[in-house]
């Protein structure tokens, strides 16, 4: 297994989040980057409505 640091951040300031993610050794790039978006998105909360 490869282990992986990420971050994410918005325009807010003190937004910023470092995280960690893992791949088998032999994942490929697009492996990798779905990986880092997925591990991402566990740690955001979001939601949208219609505008009426």
């Amino acid at each position: 297994m490869r282990t992986f640091t990420g971050t994410i951040k918005t325009d807010v300031q003190g937004s910023e989040v470092e995280f960690e993610f893992e791949v088998d050794d032999n994942a490929t790039a697009e492996q990798i980057e779905a990986e880092a978006k997925q591990a991402a998105f566990e740690l955001v909360q979001w939601h949208y409505e219609e505008v009426k």
